[in-house]
């Protein structure tokens, strides 16, 4: 009896250490999933917190897409030279050193001051307009978009020395934009990247050479002639009688 009390007691107490065993594992595993949860959810935070950090604010996202828009990157100050080519005439411009009122002056096909408003309305719209929509076009398709008749085309030499061209085509089918292209690479063999731009370039690049001339003031009128002063002439002199003495 004693025996197998002795063995009951053992059993007992090995009972008890293989419980406590197994509470000391459940609760380490309890723990080390408890980390790794953590471990996970920090990890996680952090990337979303970069994720975030790394996406643009809404004002960056419409100022980038004005930029895409937008024909050209660069401002009116910036240009220093100006080339219009029209099929009645081709005419060079250059930035004077000179301020207002002579800023610009005709280099070709005469050499005279040029006329501020018909610049400045063109180098506006060249530094403001955006296109609404951009068209990959195969460089066989030319004659579809007008190029091969072009009204005219536009070339600007900033002061860094770096050069733009916008070349005119036809008019879509609304008749609302005509066919550009920007700063075309027609060597190289790619699709044409072809914009829509208001017609207003066809007005300003389509004028008579007076009208890119700055106005001449006009003539003044002669003076009148005025008449001399008509002199007083009393005649031939008459002699009169000597003074009479009274007797």
């Amino acid at each position: 009896m004693q025996r197998q009390l002795l063995y009951g007691g053992n059993d007992d107490k090995k009972e008890e250490e293989n419980e406590l065993i197994l509470t000391v594992n459940k609760g380490m595993k309890l723990k080390s999933t408890t980390m790794i949860l953590l471990c996970t959810a920090i990890v996680g935070g952090v990337g979303v917190f970069l994720w975030i950090s790394s996406q643009d604010t809404p004002e960056e996202i419409t100022e980038q897409q004005e930029q895409v828009l937008k024909l050209f990157q660069f401002n009116e100050d910036q240009v220093a030279t100006l080339t219009v080519r029209t099929p009645q005439l081709a005419l060079v411009f250059e930035r004077s050193k000179q301020s207002f009122p002579h800023t610009w002056r005709m280099k070709k096909p005469q050499d005279k001051p040029a006329d501020e408003a018909a610049i400045v309305f063109l180098l506006n719209l060249l530094a403001t307009t955006k296109s609404p929509r951009t068209l990959s076009v195969e460089p066989t398709r030319q004659k579809e978009f007008g190029f091969e008749k072009s009204p005219g085309n536009v070339k600007v030499v900033l002061k860094n020395k770096q050069t733009h061209t916008l070349v005119l085509g036809g008019q879509d089918p609304t008749e609302s934009f005509i066919y550009a292209q920007v700063d075309p690479d027609l060597d190289s063999g790619q699709n044409l990247q072809v914009v829509l731009v208001p017609t207003s370039f066809v007005s300003a690049i389509d004028r008579p050479l007076t009208e890119w001339q700055a106005p001449t003031k006009p003539d003044q009128p002669a003076a009148p002639a005025v008449p001399p002063t008509p002199s007083i002439d009393p005649g031939p002199s008459i002699p009169l009688p000597p003074p009479q003495v009274p007797q």
